[in-house]
């Protein structure tokens, strides 16, 4: 046994663990672990030495188990996951949304425990090549990384938190790796195909119109259709609309809510609340669809009401009036697409993207685009813009020709 000072002020204890004992204590060989001072050092060694006798008496001796032993698995479930439901494992105001949970536990079900759950918290703190080895195949394959770079800091810090562990050794080292995954999708993207260009949705028009025409889709997804293209919001968005929010006498549409995945209304992105100068095309189909769902509402025995919700289904399980799931947009555009082979590829979230670019392709500003958008930051609507900037003088010409006059 022996305890040296190290270059950084910190004490180094090193102790041979002996053969016929190791797998009683659950070391190897040599045990090494650094201290802040000597005393806790001298006090480390003393207990080993303790242990290291008692397994020597015992055949069925059993080293106790410290805090930092408990397994990864063990300490996101057990002790982890509740304080984070309950918002206090982040510096949010806020504690997360059952969505979010959702997401969250599925995260770690699918892709983190299987990977660090089986390891105890001090060894995977102690070893941040393991965690290296472990993480790099996850950040080259799964494009959502960052999310996972994330949760995973926030359990170690929670673990320094509550003792655990002294110290969250795998913070820089985590945050090193990059989500490689993310960004080859990214790079790999055609600007062409980030949104649909005039011919493309002219096409589509056509299609929603010809399958309207034939009864292959119902009017309500017609409407709603049009809904989320005219107003370019977020299919959510299109969801949460309750006919309090459609002001036929004024045409305004008011967005201040959306729908989660489990149906449950929430605030818009941001918290915000705009309102819409709807199109008189996007009016008159909504008043049509109002007196349609009424009548059809009638025979259920429902009665429509300004908190009726503007868009609802019947599902297979023989609810009534059931608020939209979180894909019932993606999949009637789907199904018309399989029915007209020659559309380009689109979902409601292109539709977004192609509004922003025809606009702006139309001569409306960046701003005015962004506040359409409902954008905190017009840096994020210019994600959404596919067109080339057209710079009328260069800035050399004004120079040339300034020396010229």
């Amino acid at each position: 046994m022996s305890i040296k000072r190290t270059k950084n002020g910190t004490y180094q204890l090193r102790v041979y663990i002996p053969d016929d004992v190791q797998s009683k204590l659950g070391l190897s060989k040599l045990y090494q672990k650094r201290f802040k001072t000597r005393r806790e050092a001298k006090e480390a060694e003393l207990k080993l030495s303790v242990d290291i006798e008692k397994a020597r008496h015992n055949k069925h001796y059993q080293k106790p188990l410290k805090k930092e032993d408990i397994l990864f698995e063990d300490f996101y479930k057990d002790v982890w996951l509740e304080p984070y439901k309950a918002g206090q494992t982040t510096s949010t105001n806020k504690p997360p949304t059952r969505a979010t949970i959702f997401q969250t536990e599925n995260l770690f079900r699918l892709h983190i425990i299987p990977l660090l759950g089986k390891y105890s918290l001090s060894y995977l703190n102690d070893n941040k090549q393991l965690v290296l080895n472990l993480l790099t195949p996850k950040a080259n394959s799964f494009a959502n990384f960052k999310a996972i770079r994330g949760y995973i800091n926030s359990v170690f810090d929670w673990a320094e938190e509550l003792d655990y562990i002294q110290v969250n050794r795998l913070h820089k080292t985590i945050s090193r790796i990059k989500a490689t995954k993310k960004q080859m999708l990214k790079d790999s993207k055609r600007e062409e195909d980030l949104s649909l260009n005039e011919e493309e949705l002219r096409y589509w028009l056509l299609a929603f119109d010809e399958d309207l025409e034939r009864g292959l889709i119902e009017f309500k997804d017609y409407v709603l259709f049009y809904t989320t293209f005219f107003l370019s919001d977020r299919k959510s968005e299109s969801y949460a609309l309750q006919w309090k929010h459609i002001n036929f006498k004024t045409n305004e549409i008011l967005i201040e809510n959306a729908l989660d995945q489990f149906g449950t209304v929430k605030s818009t992105k941001g918290g915000k609340k705009t309102l819409f100068h709807a199109p008189i095309e996007l009016m008159d189909l909504l008043k049509k669809w109002k007196e349609l769902q009424k009548a059809e509402l009638k025979q259920f025995g429902i009665r429509q009401t300004n908190n009726q919700f503007v868009f609802t289904y019947n599902d297979r399980k023989n609810n009534i009036n059931v608020v939209l799931h979180i894909d019932y947009l993606n999949y009637r555009m789907n199904s018309i697409r399989r029915r007209h082979p020659d559309l380009a590829p689109a979902s409601p979230h292109k539709l977004r993207h192609t509004g922003a670019t025809l606009a702006k392709k139309a001569g409306r500003s960046l701003a005015e685009i962004s506040e359409a958008l409902t954008h905190s930051d017009q840096s994020i609507t210019k994600t959404y813009i596919n067109t080339k900037t057209t710079v009328r003088q260069p800035a050399g010409v004004t120079a040339f020709r300034s020396l010229k006059n």
